[in-house]
């Protein structure tokens, strides 16, 4: 597979000199280009058309959260990585509610900065093929959208999943707490709900159990996902159709929802 292209943005020297150094030795990313701010980013992205985008957020002739939503719009395909020195909620909700697809401080590059290149850059590829493919909808696969509760506490896992799910062909319904997912299992019918076991304080376990009647009369499939394996056994006794174990892979999620609904259509 070819490497990753990726646009490193920020207007410290030093700062893209031992980034780029850090990326070019993987060799699953190739560095295509460097700016020194949100303008040079947007013309340089047009030209070099990265599959990711690495953008500061501080930058003082454009910031980052004034140029993520034109980056956007310019290359909606492109996936965008928001760093900062300021790791608060405040600037994590900020720059994903901008565009921004993730958000990686910069004191935890060098763990998590490789997992999200690879994160987005999947699901930039799935993108890519709807857009030169028919959808499942269209091709009269099956007779209509599915519909999918997606249920994750992290917002940018959360948004990950849905972008990769809608890109699919499926109508996701996001939500980030017990009570929404709740709140939207009262007002719809939903053909998969996926849902993370650790909801905050609050455990996914306990909601499916609360659900099990109208779940199970929708015909609801149910995936879970965990970082923990303990829970691996308690899902399989609850009797939920499949277990992912995170971190979960977008080419994964959206093979297994595509098999569970195949299989799911065929029975009915």
């Amino acid at each position: 597979m070819e490497p990753i292209s990726v646009l490193l943005v920020d207007d410290n020297p030093t700062f893209l000199r031992v980034a780029t150094r850090f990326l070019q030795a993987h060799e699953s990313v190739n560095v295509v280009g460097t700016a020194n701010g949100g303008r040079e980013a947007l013309a340089k992205a047009q030209d070099l058309r990265p599959q990711v985008i690495l953008l500061d957020l501080a930058m003082p002739d454009m910031p980052g959260l004034q140029a993520i939503p034109r980056l956007r719009e310019l290359s909606p395909q492109t996936g965008i990585i928001a760093l900062t020195l300021l790791d608060t909620s405040g600037y994590r909700q900020a720059a994903l509610s901008a565009g921004a697809d993730d958000f990686i401080p910069k004191a935890a590059l060098n763990t998590d900065l490789l997992p999200a290149i690879q994160r987005v850059a999947q699901v930039g590829r799935s993108d890519a093929s709807a857009a030169d493919t028919t959808s499942p909808v269209d091709s009269g696969s099956v007779s209509s959208v599915w519909r999918i509760l997606v249920m994750e506490d992290e917002a940018d896992l959360r948004r990950l999943y849905c972008k990769a799910l809608r890109s699919a062909g499926y109508e996701v319904y996001p939500a980030g707490t017990i009570q929404e997912a709740r709140d939207l299992l009262a007002r719809h019918r939903f053909d998969v709900f996926m849902c993370d076991i650790h909801m905050g304080t609050d455990l996914a376990t306990d909601l499916l159990r609360e659900q099990a009647p109208l779940l199970a009369e929708r015909g609801t499939l149910i995936i879970t996902v965990s970082g923990e394996s303990q829970y691996r056994p308690i899902c399989e006794e609850m009797g939920v159709d499949f277990y992912l174990e995170k971190p979960v892979t977008i080419n994964s999620l959206v093979t297994l929802v595509s098999r569970l609904t195949a299989r799911q259509s065929y029975y009915t």
